[in-house]
Order: structure tokens, then sequence, then C-alpha cells
């Protein structure tokens, strides 16, 4: 027999419900075989979609994929909840009394903060007296893409008085020079390695940040190759060398 969704569907409490009568018995299979672990993959993707709706500015795209990371919030709550760990409501509540105890310049009489850099540093003083001592790199997701990593890891290492040696520009060509001859693949990678963390580190320094240049480097070549496929009017394969390099040249980058 079909189940009945519940009468609204703009509340939290409605997806909540919709979840649980996909997990409950006699809803979906699919729903019920899901674990935290199962829609890690999922949620990551989840991720990723919305941070390219935000740099294609795409609101409709947005609140579509938001959306998607709510449901999954219902879903691990559900997954929690059946498990006795905790519940939506414990989520909720732990992330308001967060808020607001992070947030002592706006409810409370504490210090007024007159600047966006004096509200991080006392978020992170607040953060360190609730958990006590921690390691430098506690905190710091080993999941994060690379480059989002390394600079993070810096971020710590400059916090903890660790400064930056001065460093020669990082890819000097006598540096890629060494790489190519490398053949120790150990040895190549480590090398390899050496130079982008000296880029990140010298971008950081300059106030960029390295992941969204690349990332934004990255759409750049890809609305590049769209715009020349649709000029060209067929594969860019199909194209003799010199028509794909007229297109490719014509084409905006």
């Amino acid at each position: 027999m079909p189940k009945s969704p519940p009468g609204r569907t703009d509340r939290f409490e409605d997806l909540l419900e919709i979840v649980r009568l996909l997990r409950d018995p006699g809803g979906c299979p699919w729903d019920r075989a899901q674990s935290h672990v199962s829609l890690r993959q999922y949620l990551l993707e989840e991720c990723h979609e919305a941070l390219e709706a935000i740099d294609r500015r795409e609101g409709e795209s947005l609140v579509e994929e938001l959306g998607d990371l709510l449901v999954h919030i219902a879903f691990h709550a559900d997954i929690a909840s059946r498990a006795g760990s905790w519940t939506a409501a414990d989520l909720v509540r732990r992330s308001a009394l967060k808020l607001v105890r992070r947030h002592p310049h706006v409810f409370t009489d504490g210090p007024q903060m007159a600047s966006a850099e004096e509200v991080v540093g006392q978020w992170e003083a607040l953060k360190t007296a609730e958990r006590g001592a921690r390691g430098v790199t506690d905190g710091v997701p080993g999941t994060l893409p690379a480059l989002s990593l390394t600079a993070s890891l810096q971020k710590r290492a400059a916090a903890a008085g660790i400064k930056s040696q001065d460093q020669a520009p990082a890819i000097r060509p006598e540096r890629l020079a060494a790489l190519a001859k490398e053949n120790d693949r150990d040895t190549k990678e480590r090398l390899a390695g050496q130079i982008l963390e000296d880029a990140v580190t010298e971008l950081r320094e300059a106030g960029v940040d390295a992941e969204t240049a690349l990332r934004s480097a990255a759409y750049r070549l890809r609305d590049r190759l769209n715009e020349a496929e649709r000029v060209a009017g067929r594969p860019l394969a199909e194209l003799s060398e010199r028509a794909r390099a007229r297109i490719w040249k014509g084409v905006r980058s």
C-alpha cells in the first residue's frame, strides 16, 4: 500500500518525515540500505555541485544543490536516530548554541568587533578555549583537495609562528629541468610536490587563494573548449590540425 507523504513540504521536519518514510520497512530498498559511509561519495559530489553553482552564479541551481545537501543532512540524521546516536534536534540545537556562543559581540555585552578579521580571531580563540589545547593541524580535514590542504596547513603553521623561508620563484627553469631529467618516480613526485608547495606559498603571500585561482582557470579552459566545439559544429578531434588551431585561437579564453 502506498505511503502518504506529509501534508506540508516547506519545513525541515517535513523533509525528515519523508526520509523516515523512505527508510521505513516497505519504503525504498536503496534508501534503507544507506549508511553514513555509503553516502560519503554522494555527499562529496553534492558539495562540489553546490560550489559549481556558486561559481556560475546560478541562483536556481544553487537552490537545488543546497536542497540536495539538506537531503543528505536529513538522511544522516535518520541513520543516527535509528542507531540511537543523535537526532536532528540534537544537530540543530548544537549548531544554534554554537553560533550564539561564538558571537558574544552580538548576543552578549562582549567587546564589539570592528572588522571581519577581529571576528575570525575571536572565533578561533573561543574554539580553542572550548576544545582545549590541540595539535597545530587538528581540525584540518585530510580529505581537502591538495591545494586547499596545503594552504590550510601553511596558515596553521604561520599562526603557530612558523614562517615560510625566503625562496626563489617556485617554477624556475632549472627546477623544471631537474624534474624532467629525474627518472625515479618517488623523487620526481617529491620534486613536483615541492614546486607546488612553493607556488602555493607565493600565491598565498600575494593574497591569492590557489584553489580558487586554479578552479577559475579550469573553468575558463572548460568554457573555451565548449565554445571552440560550438564554433566547429562537430567534435574538435574530427578537424584538421590547421582548422582546430584556427578555431582555438579565435575563441575567447
